[in-house]
């Protein structure tokens, strides 16, 4: 059995998140997939093109996590609560992948199955444009992955504070978010 047909494109990408939750982003390397999934760096090149690509699919596997997060048909308030809450555990089981999701965006084609769910929320609801409501999503996207960065950032070191002191600055974080939105473009 040649090397390529030992693994796959998931096993690649979990041993990813593995190196990145374990030893960080810096330690990810196509070298380092490859001793981790005991083949040879070029066997990788049949499942991904290049690092790049590797990490796209780390940012569009956290993506699609919170979308899977959200509850359609739910107001735009709840839509807000579900992404921030599903980006943070989505970055609290792979800390790793903090330092990836805050420099790369999800892919459109990943991105783009969520936008209708997120539109009937945030128009249902607020005054906004189509363009307003999906800035909205990514500014709280980045609050809270800023906020995870914060957290685990030096993966993988342990974090600096104890988890009650993320988890109330995580709180007022995000409803001073959602107070904003809600004076800014409440209807």
């Amino acid at each position: 059995m040649s090397p390529a047909a030992r693994i796959d494109t998931e096993a690649v990408l979990r041993a990813a998140l593995q190196v990145l939750d374990e030893e960080g982003v810096a330690a990810l390397s196509m070298r380092t997939l490859a001793a981790r999934l005991q083949v040879r760096a070029a066997s990788l090149y049949y499942h991904v093109p290049n690092k790049a690509a590797l990490l796209q699919s780390v940012a569009d596997r956290v993506a699609a996590e919170v979308i899977a997060s959200v509850t359609p048909g739910g107001g735009w308030r709840d839509l807000l609560t579900d992404v921030a809450q599903g980006l943070r555990r989505a970055l609290r089981a792979h800390p790793g992948a903090a330092a990836v999701v805050a420099v790369r965006h999800a892919s459109p084609q990943v991105f783009e199955r969520a936008v209708p769910t997120v539109l009937a929320a945030m128009n249902a609801g607020l005054r906004v444009t189509d363009e307003e409501a999906l800035y909205l999503v990514q500014s709280l996207y980045i609050l809270v992955t800023g906020h995870a960065l914060a957290e685990f950032g030096d993966t993988p070191e342990p974090p600096a504070a104890p988890t009650a002191y993320y988890d109330a600055w995580f709180d007022i974080a995000v409803s001073t978010f959602l107070a904003g939105v809600e004076a800014r473009y409440g209807a």
